[in-house]
């Protein structure tokens, strides 16, 4: 009796949208930043076209056979649970960054490489709707510093460059992450690795496209930031591109970016002729002339088991919200340091959904230390230690010095310190270590990490530990009384983390 099979295209769309189901979390959270932030609105559109270029690949394979990877299967297993441990800790961008792997991963273990090969390119083609772009703001913001205040130097603008900050004669611009020309930059990189795709480009003359369209796109938002400086030193802060808005300008500048994109791509095609008639095309699966080993269904059957496993742990995982214990009570000081007093409300972090948080101030001869802790139990997304709008630099319009620099307090165990400035212009020094279970660490993403492994079968307490002290002409004293009080006085206050939802 002949075993069933099931040809290579069938298997490709079942696995991908099985997948996709798996990671119902990954997808939820991608959703949501396609409809809240604005410049990845193009998220659903990069999406259709992801998925319309996959199916074009798996009808291209829908008579072939194929054979299981085992090594797709192995790389599938590591690669889940990397995933599960990223959803544990809440970390949204490498879960995310993560889920076009793991889909190809499990078309790699279904179908085999011959035929994952061509699929490679269009679920690859789905990060340009991730926020993996997020990592080149920085650089893209330096770059846009840097060309503007080049290209004022050329036409003639007297302008002063610090940080972020132009200052004409006229006024201030500051060159906001908003600024950065990323919408510009990875929208520019789509289209041209599409029309790459499309014009059948190959070899350096597709890699050769792609930068010269990415460079395009830089120059274009550096253009839109020198146009509108210039406005404002030529006719003043009050125009209508500095006082009014300036968006109408960018979505000019846009389309143009996209015409040039379009129409260097038809240019090379013209230039250098795809493929000769009859070529094989370049997404398409490489012919085998030896006999095919017939797969059956239940070959298939490992990569939908591990992706099942997975969105049954999400499942149980998303059921019960544990909220954790408040930390311990502060210690009471009542030799060289004494305290706790209370806390200096010009220095007050903030941290959102927190179980419970302490603060308070110790003083010796030296000098005053200002302490904060808190704690969570299980982390959610918007509820949990490590994220963007948790900050020690509060209340109000706090800064980190420039330049930004973090050290290794001379303590035990260590503290992470930076100078930052408050509201007033004061200087401060803080400091602080994150405690997750008993592990400490001053890395965000290991705090992360440490949660997420920690808390696979039961949610780890966790919290952060701070310290702040203010400077004086500059911030050495202040380090020195942090590590003294630290060297004194850390043993009973990390003993206020809660373990297990209990206080030590």
């Amino acid at each position: 009796m002949a075993r069933p099979e099931l040809p290579a295209g069938v298997l490709l769309s079942a696995v991908v949208s099985i997948a996709t189901i798996a990671l119902w979390p990954t997808v939820e959270s991608l959703w949501s930043l396609w409809r809240f932030v604005h410049d990845y609105q193009h998220g659903p559109l990069i999406a259709a076209i992801a998925i319309g270029w996959l199916g074009l690949v798996a009808w291209r394979q829908r008579g072939a056979r194929v054979a299981s990877s085992l090594a797709g299967a192995a790389t599938l297993a590591v690669l889940l649970s990397a995933w599960l441990v990223a959803y544990t800790a809440n970390s949204q961008m490498i879960h995310q960054l993560l889920f076009p792997l793991i889909a190809w991963s499990a078309v790699w273990a279904a179908v085999g490489w011959r035929h994952a090969r061509p699929a490679m390119a269009p679920i690859a083609f789905f990060y340009f709707a991730t926020p993996i772009w997020n990592y080149g703001v920085p650089l893209l913001q330096r770059l846009s510093v840097f060309a503007t205040e080049t290209a004022l130097a050329w036409i003639g603008v007297q302008a002063q460059v610090s940080e972020f900050s132009v200052r004409i004669p006229g006024g201030t611009f500051e060159i906001i992450e908003g600024c950065s020309g990323k919408r510009y930059f990875m929208v520019a990189l789509a289209i041209a690795v599409l029309a790459a795709n499309v014009y059948h480009l190959r070899a350096w003359r597709a890699v050769a496209y792609v930068a010269a369209c990415g460079l395009l796109a830089m120059i274009a938002n550096w253009i839109r930031i020198v146009i509108v400086i210039h406005a404002g030193d030529t006719y003043g802060m009050q125009t209508y591109l500095v006082a009014v808005e300036h968006r109408t300008l960018g979505q000019v500048i846009f389309a143009i970016l996209l015409g040039s994109v379009f129409l260097l791509a038809h240019w090379l095609a013209r230039r250098h002729p795809a493929a000769r008639p009859g070529a094989t095309r370049p997404d398409a699966a490489p012919v085998d002339a030896s006999p095919a080993a017939p797969v059956g269904v239940w070959r298939a059957m490992l990569p939908v088991a591990l992706l099942t496993i997975t969105f049954v742990m999400t499942l149980a995982q998303a059921e019960v919200l544990e909220p954790g214990s408040p930390p311990g009570q502060l210690p009471l000081a009542t030799g060289a340091w004494q305290g706790p007093m209370p806390g200096d409300h010009a220095w007050s972090p903030r941290y959102a959904g927190a179980a419970g948080e302490r603060r308070a101030a110790y003083a010796s001869s030296a000098g005053r230390v200002e302490v904060y802790v808190n704690s969570y139990g299980e982390q959610r997304q918007g509820n949990e230690l490590i994220q963007y709008s948790n900050t020690l630099l509060a209340p109000g319009t706090w800064r980190q010095a420039w330049p930004y620099s973090t050290r290794t307090l001379a303590a035990k165990p260590p503290l992470a310190a930076f100078e930052a400035r408050a509201q007033d212009g004061s200087l401060w020094l803080l400091a602080y270590v994150f405690d997750i279970g008993g592990r400490r660490t001053t890395t965000d993403s290991l705090a992360q990490l440490y949660y997420g492994l920690q808390s696979l079968r039961n949610p780890a307490p966790s919290g952060v530990v701070a310290l702040a002290v203010r400077c004086g002409a500059d911030c050495s004293d202040a380090q020195a009384l942090a590590g003294t009080f630290w060297d004194d006085m850390s043993g009973r206050i990390l003993g206020m983390m809660p373990v297990a939802g209990t206080d030590r």
